[in-house]
C-alpha cells in the first residue's frame, strides 16, 4: 500500500484546526487542568491514518493498521520494553538532581499511586492516538524516501510544530517553547531508536511516547518545575551515547532497506 505522508500531515493540522480554536476559550481537560483542551488532538493522527487508509485498502487495511499496534512479526529482547518505560524517569532524575545542584530549589515530587495510574493509562490511549499515525502510518513510508535519521529528524520536527499552538495556549514563555521544541524532535529521534531496534514495533513508541507525558506529569509540582532546556541537554547527550554505538546498525539498516 502506498502511502503519502505529506498528505497525511496536512490532514492532522487541518483536522487540529477546531482543537486549537477550543483551547482559545480557555477549557481544560477534565482531570488534567494543567492541559488545554486541545490536548484532545492526541486523536487526530491516529484518525487522519485510518481515514486515509481505509479510503486506499478499505476496511480491511484500515482495521490492519489499528490493531498492528498488537502485532509483533519477530521477538525482541524484552530489555528494550523497559528501556521504553525507564528512560524518561531516568531522564526526570538527572534533571531534578541537575536543577537542584544550580540552585533551584526543586522540591520532591508527592506521586499517588492512584493519580499515577489514572494519568498513564490516560497518556497510554491518546499515545496510541498519536503514534498509529506518527509512527505507524507517516514514519514508514519516509523512511523509504529519505532512510532512518532523516525521517526520524523530519517526523520530529512536524511533531514539535503540531504542538506549538498549545504550547502558547498553555502560556509558556518563547524561550520555554523553543527549548522544548527542541526536545520534542530529540525524543521522535529516540522513538526512532526504539523503533528499529524492536522490529518496528508500534506498542514500544507508545510506552515510550507515554512515559514522556507521565515523567512530565508527575515531575514537581505538576510539572510546573520541569526546566526544558535541561531535559533538551540530557537528552543530547543521551543521543550522542546512542549514536555511538547505533551507526553499525544503521549501516545495516540502509544494507537492508
Amino acid at each position: 500500500m502506498k502511502r503519502h505522508p505529506l498528505i497525511f500531515f496536512i490532514l492532522v493540522f487541518a483536522l487540529s484546526v477546531p482543537f486549537y480554536i477550543l483551547s482559545t476559550t480557555g477549557a481544560h481537560m477534565p482531570g488534567m487542568s494543567y492541559l488545554p483542551a486541545s490536548a484532545l488532538m492526541g486523536f487526530l493522527p491516529a484518525t487522519a491514518a485510518l481515514i486515509l487508509t481505509y479510503r486506499q485498502s478499505g476496511s480491511e487495511g484500515a482495521f490492519a493498521l489499528l490493531t498492528s499496534i498488537f502485532v509483533f512479526e519477530r521477538k525482541f529482547s524484552a530489555s528494550w520494553i523497559f528501556t521504553a518505560l525507564l528512560f524518561m524517569p531516568t531522564v526526570c532524575v538527572f534533571e531534578f538532581w541537575i536543577l537542584n545542584w544550580t540552585g533551584n530549589a526543586v522540591p520532591m515530587p508527592q506521586i499517588e499511586g492512584g493519580q499515577a495510574l489514572f494519568y498513564f493509562v490516560a497518556f497510554f490511549i491518546g499515545a496510541i492516538g498519536e503514534e498509529l499515525g506518527w509512527q505507524g502510518y507517516a514514519y514508514p513510508s519516509l523512511r523509504v524516501r529519505h532512510g532512518v535519521l532523516k525521517s526520524a529528524f523530519i517526523l520530529g520536527v512536524i511533531w514539535a510544530l503540531w504542538h506549538l499552538i498549545p504550547f502558547y495556549e498553555m502560556g509558556r514563555s518563547s524561550n520555554w517553547i523553543f527549548w522544548h521544541l527542541l526536545g520534542t524532535v530529540a525524543l521522535r529521534l529516540i522513538i526512532v531508536w526504539l523503533f528499529e531496534n524492536t522490529k518496528k514495533s508500534i506498542l514500544i513508541a507508545v510506552l515510550f511516547h507515554t512515559m514522556i507525558n507521565l515523567t512530565w506529569a508527575l515531575f514537581p509540582v505538576a510539572g510546573s518545575f520541569y526546566d526544558p532546556f535541561t531535559t533538551f541537554t540530557i537528552l543530547i547527550v543521551a543521543l550522542g551515547l546512542i549514536a555511538s554505538k547505533w551507526h553499525f546498525s544503521l549501516h545495516e539498516l540502509r544494507m537492508k532497506t
